[in-house]
């Protein structure tokens, strides 16, 4: 399920970039959550995935828009942060259930450094 951390990193990231709130909503749900099935996601978070799909899919578009930009488009403002913040309270709650967006990498030297004299026993 580390992808799903992924996912969900780079659409925290595009809701904390520049530009209004209901178009960073719209391209992050698009471009990163659109396609996850629910049942992708941990059992306690798939009814607060489900609220925010149904939200993101409720206008049916008059033209090929895609519905996720209809319905956002017609939501207030305040509508498209509480959603927002949905997108970064389930990202959130990957993250402390231990789904990492990737592993921390540890750099090693070619070079192993001598131990100091002081620490290496030598008088």
């Amino acid at each position: 399920m580390i992808y799903l951390a992924e996912r969900f990193k780079d659409a925290v990231a595009v809701l904390v970039g520049d530009g209004p709130i209901k178009q960073r909503l719209t391209t992050a749900y698009l471009e990163y959550l659109d396609d996850l099935e629910h049942d992708e996601l941990p059992v306690e978070l798939r009814a607060a995935f489900s609220d925010l799909h149904l939200a993101l899919h409720q206008v049916k578009p008059a033209s090929r828009e895609p519905c996720v930009r209809a319905s956002v488009r017609k939501m207030s403002s305040s509508e498209a942060s509480v959603h927002a913040e949905s997108i970064v309270m389930l990202f959130s709650e990957l993250v402390r259930q231990g789904y990492r967006a990737g592993p921390l990498k540890v750099v090693r030297g070619e070079k192993k450094m001598a131990l100091p004299s002081f620490l290496a026993g030598d008088s």
